[in-house]
């Protein structure tokens, strides 16, 4: 019974061991940058209409890759901490794509101003009233 026991707290203590030096590495893995990669290249209005048109295909073409998405700049929310920049296109009513930046390119919103174009690219979050394209960088041309 002993020896079954001293087994069993074996086993337990090797799989927490192996369970916390993986979610350690998980944790401290690098972060993707967008802009170290290839993007899929489209305007703001063909990635909004693809989404409003039949999301769930959009999903599978789009969703968690990266994009590099061209657009006129609209709306830009800037603060501390975040940075998103709204890309608008000539017939848009109600949708755009909302660009959030990467923390390590907030400047990039100081860059660009409201009614120019631009082109940011970044990983495609899918569409909630607005197309979200997360970790986003200003694409210098």
């Amino acid at each position: 019974m002993k020896k079954s026991i001293k087994i069993i707290l074996a086993v337990l203590l090797v799989g927490g061991a192996i369970g916390g030096i993986v979610a350690y590495r998980m944790w401290n893995k690098p972060h993707a940058d967008a802009s170290e990669m290839e993007g899929v290249k489209v305007t703001a209005d063909v990635l909004y209409k693809a989404f409003e048109s039949n999301e769930q295909q959009a999903n599978s073409t789009y969703v968690g890759k990266v994009v590099e998405v061209t657009g006129t700049v609209g709306d830009i929310e800037k603060s501390d901490t975040i940075s998103r920049v709204m890309l608008t296109f000539p017939d848009a009513m109600m949708g755009a794509v909302r660009v959030t930046l990467d923390t390590r390119h907030l400047k990039d919103a100081d860059a660009v101003k409201s009614g120019e174009q631009a082109t940011f690219k970044g990983f495609c979050n899918g569409y909630l009233m607005d197309v979200e394209v997360k970790d986003g960088v200003l694409v210098k041309e």
